[in-house]
């Protein structure tokens, strides 16, 4: 049940993250800018694959620079 709740709260907030960002960027240029999302499934695809192809930390994958 515990691992079900901290689930829950991960996903919870990177939805939230997502949409401050959505809001961020609308309200700075009043324009929606759909290339955000990809940006954000750029970064956790790659994330994924360093940890899960390369073995790499996931905690230390997070601090890693992604250009």
């Amino acid at each position: 049940m515990s691992q079900l709740l901290l689930n829950g709260i991960i996903a919870g907030s990177i939805y939230a993250l997502i949409a401050i960002g959505f809001t961020v960027i609308y309200k700075t240029v009043k324009f929606f800018h759909f290339a955000h999302g990809v940006v954000y499934t750029t970064g956790a695809y790659l994330a994924y694959t360093l940890v899960i192809q390369f073995g790499v930390n996931p905690i230390v994958s997070f601090f890693l620079p992604r250009h």
